[in-house]
């Protein structure tokens, strides 16, 4: 799966990197207080489906998900006061795991909670990309966006008077030089997870020496995003994944993307007016779809594979999350 993802992604993403068509970030900029911030993401996270009677919405230095029981799941959201978007792609990723706490069965059995980190990682990236990253929600959300960061007429003169259209395109857009992964687009993040699985891979067996990670990092950073790594704080040192000894944890985040874009593609066979629900507001639908899908069978199967051929009548396959991609960022960047 991994293999299709690479070989596809690569070329693809050279190609987006010529293109002369490349959405303005002016529509993320700006002055934007956290207070603000933190109400319009209630709003907007209320609305999709995170119940918080049972749970709440608060400020921290990353974005995390708590969950006490289905009674009592928190989420948390980072914000930058000069950019808006990010506070919002967290508290919607975050309302994505916490609607899945909050629809498991309600026993303390085993079966009752959430199937894998890959499934979990779906059930987040469902409604941050596939939802949350859409034309659709635009659409919908640009009225939201705007009572809470246009400030004409009142103290300071800024407008927030971008189209639904300008918005999109600018939470899309590509950043090409970006070391990070965990600040870079969904185009290009597929790879940043390649390359230290591909570590792990061969450090685990034998075929490299961790003294070499350094070399094959920079190697592959450019091989893959032709970018070169200026030093290893902001290569191969990067994430704490590999100094807590959580080996292997990266590939769950690509597993679930995967899984996320399968998920996205048969709901919306079963709900053929999908976006323009999501357009006019409309989630319940969704999310309903989601819990009879996935949140209800906690543990039931043994797999995601199996919950999948369970469900939607096939394994993961890499098809519909390549599609995705190309589809969306070819009419992006109109390549």
């Amino acid at each position: 799966l991994f293999d299709e993802v690479q070989s596809t992604l690569v070329p693809f993403i050279a190609k987006i990197r010529d293109s002369p068509n490349k959405p303005s970030l002016d529509p993320l900029t700006g002055n934007f207080p956290v207070d603000a911030q933190t109400e319009a993401c209630k709003t907007i996270v209320g609305s999709l489906g995170y119940d918080e009677s049972h749970g709440r919405l608060d400020v921290s230095v990353h974005p995390f998900t708590m969950s006490l029981s289905g009674s009592d799941v928190r989420i948390t959201s980072r914000f930058d006061e000069v950019e808006w978007y990010q506070g919002l792609a967290g508290a919607i990723h975050e309302g994505g795991h916490a609607m899945y706490e909050q629809h498991l069965g309600d026993t303390d059995l085993d079966l009752d909670t959430a199937l894998s980190m890959g499934v979990h990682e779906s059930q987040s990236l469902f409604w941050e990309r596939h939802v949350g990253k859409s034309r659709a929600f635009f659409d919908w959300a640009k009225p939201i966006l705007t009572s809470a960061f246009d400030k004409g007429g009142k103290e300071g003169v800024q407008e927030f008077s971008h189209t639904a259209e300008e918005l999109y395109a600018a939470v899309n857009a590509v950043d090409f030089t970006n070391l990070i992964r965990v600040e870079a687009d969904e185009l290009t993040y597929p790879l940043h997870v390649i390359l230290r699985y591909n570590i792990e891979r061969d450090v685990i067996s034998g075929d490299l020496d961790v003294a070499d990670i350094p070399t094959r990092w920079n190697k592959a950073m450019k091989d893959f995003l032709d970018i070169d790594v200026p030093d290893d704080a902001r290569g191969c040192l990067q994430d704490i994944h590999w100094s807590c000894l959580a080996v292997g944890y990266f590939p769950t985040y690509l597993l679930g993307s995967m899984m996320a874009a399968q998920l996205a593609h048969y709901c919306k066979e079963d709900l053929p007016d999908m976006y323009g629900m999501i357009a006019r507001g409309e989630f319940e639908e969704i999310r309903k779809w989601l819990t009879r899908k996935v949140h209800v069978h906690g543990k039931r199967y043994k797999s995601l594979d199996e919950l999948l051929e369970a469900q939607v009548g096939e394994p993961l396959n890499s098809k519909y999350f390549i599609d995705y991609l190309k589809k969306k960022y070819s009419d992006l960047y109109k390549v």
